[in-house]
């Protein structure tokens, strides 16, 4: 550099020179030597020699110093000192909870200011300590992903999150190699290169499988292992990582192991999640286009309303006269039906009504299932192919399809759930969607429907209903699913609504008031623990 600069100096001062003796020749009017024909083939030679002298000049002196900033930046940046993964994790982890602390601190509360409240101090107790369990439970079997912290100048590329393995399975540690940086650092070339890797939590081990002769290893196969080669071979070290291997050794159904990767005196992390997969399950139909009552069911929980539910089964025959149709019969006066592709169970009297879904989903044998009512009647807009579109979009992913009902307009609403150290804030707003369906403008994204939905028989099937609720049901179901379960509403499927007469006896029995309906939401409340439950 010193070299360049004094030349770029010498060949400037001669530039000046030869500037100078030419305008004093100009304003001597020397003529003779301003046409001399010896003179000036000398001077323009010199001239364009100073010239060029000055141009490489200056391009060597910006390169040359262009090289010894990305050196120093290098030097500088690449020190790779005091990072280490772990503590920054654990320190912005705790950051999150104070957050989320403080958030439970700022509390929820219901708009109408309703209050789930125990009837005594004994059921307060025993909520709060089953919920306590809960949570802790959620935390063991629901293992919170860790943090996935990359350094802004790391010595290394690296994969910090998103591989996953079965348990017992092995995985390389995927598109691990150094970074351009750290091969210009000194730190890099003037020691021997170590790296050491270390399964943090201690769920499986680490090996390496390399030709390489230049590089030794220590724990090859246990859950720390060193990585050593010398100096003038690090430009191994590259080939080496692409063989680094992650075996899980310690059974585990769902949960992350950590790996800890020390080069260059930091500490990066690599996250590992081990859980095991769903298997198959799949639905046998007789052809690769199989009719919709090879894939539909429909189900029908009756109590005491024999003209309602056979006028819903003879619409069912008429639109879709294959179609099976399962009821479930907890009548107190019982009638045998007998009607073509129909199943009827007969309940204990009085089952009620969850109780009575639990057992006709549990019979179900086709891929889909079409709830229903029992006073509902299908008519010429009851598509349940336009249902079946949906559900078979693998992009679209939804669990649940519902229709309109009769001349309500709308079949979803929104569950408002706020967050509190009591509990969950629930509220249901019947007047909320998630937002429109992508390329179905006739459809939203809701957390709540009407009675009149297709839905995935498997999914249901795995939420189960619980029998507590007898008589009524229909919001407890949407909370039972509110974590997993992806609803939309459409409004190209209609069915009719046809009440018909009910019994006196019906009537005392579906409705409920006073002490029952007391002791049902007193269950309500402490089944999901809410600080609150309203409708709006």
């Amino acid at each position: 550099l010193k070299a360049t600069t004094s030349a770029y100096r010498m060949s400037h001062g001669l530039s000046r020179v030869l500037r100078r003796r030419l305008l004093l020749q100009y304003r001597l009017k020397d003529r003779h030597s301003a046409s001399s024909g010896t003179r000036w083939p000398a001077l323009l030679v010199v001239t364009c020699v100073a010239v060029f002298a000055i141009v490489c000049a200056t391009r060597i002196a910006t390169r040359v110093s262009t090289v010894q900033t990305v050196a120093e930046r290098a030097e500088t940046s690449h020190s790779y000192r005091s990072f280490n993964s772990s503590r920054h994790a654990e320190q912005a982890r705790k950051e999150l909870t104070g957050f989320e602390q403080w958030r439970l601190d700022q509390g929820c509360s219901c708009r109408r200011g309703s209050h789930s409240t125990m009837p005594n101090d004994i059921l307060t107790k025993l909520r709060e300590r089953e919920y306590n369990r809960w949570v802790k439970r959620q935390e063991s079997v629901t293992p919170v992903s860790p943090l996935a912290l990359c350094p802004a100048h790391s010595p290394l590329q690296f994969v910090a999150s998103g591989i996953e393995i079965e348990p017992m399975q092995a995985t390389l540690l995927v598109d691990l190699s150094v970074t351009s940086s750290a091969l210009r650092s000194h730190s890099f070339w003037d020691n021997d290169v170590k790296l050491t890797f270390k399964s943090e939590h201690g769920l499986g081990v680490l090996s390496v499988v390399s030709g390489l002769k230049h590089v030794h290893v220590d724990g090859n196969t246990t859950k720390e292992m060193t990585l050593s080669l010398a100096s003038e071979h690090g430009e191994e070290l590259d080939a080496v990582l692409k063989h680094i291997l992650y075996q899980n050794t310690v059974a585990v159904h769902d949960g992350w192991d950590t790996i800890n990767v020390h080069f260059l005196e930091n500490i990066l992390n690599i996250h590992i999640r081990i859980r095991r997969k769903r298997l198959p399950y799949l639905y046998k139909t007789s052809s690769l286009s199989p009719p919709i009552h090879e894939r539909v069911t429909v189900i029908i929980k009756t109590f005491e309303r024999y003209e309602q539910v056979n006028k819903l089964m003879d619409s069912v025959n008429k639109f879709y006269p294959d179609m099976t149709m399962i009821i479930a019969d907890d009548s107190v006066h019982f009638q045998k039906i007998d009607k073509k592709n129909v199943l009827q169970y007969r309940m204990p009297l009085q089952a009620g009504w969850f109780a009575g879904k639990n057992l006709l989903v549990s019979q179900v044998a086709t891929e889909f299932l079409l709830w229903a009512d029992d006073d509902f009647v299908f008519n010429e807009k009851t598509k349940l192919e336009l249902f079946m579109d949906k559900l078979d979009n693998v992009e679209l992913g939804v669990d649940l399809v519902a229709g309109y009902v009769g001349a309500q307009k709308g079949c979803g609403s929104c569950l408002e759930v706020g967050r509190d150290k009591e509990g969950p804030c629930v509220t249901v707003n019947k007047r909320c969607t998630r937002g429109p369906v992508k390329g179905y403008p006739q459809c939203v994204h809701v957390d709540r429907t009407l009675n009149f939905f297709l839905a995935r028989t498997q999914a249901l099937q795995e939420t189960g209903h619980d029998p507590h609720f007898q008589h009524i049901g229909h919001t407890e179901l949407f909370l039972d699913v509110y974590h997993n379960l992806r609803c939309i509403c459409c409004s190209d499927v209609e069915v009719d609504h046809v009440h018909g007469t009910a019994s006196a006896f019906y009537n005392k029995n579906r409705n409920i008031s006073g002490k029952a309906l007391q002791d049902h939401n007193t269950y309500v409340a402490f089944k999901y623990a809410t600080k609150c439950l309203e409708y709006i």
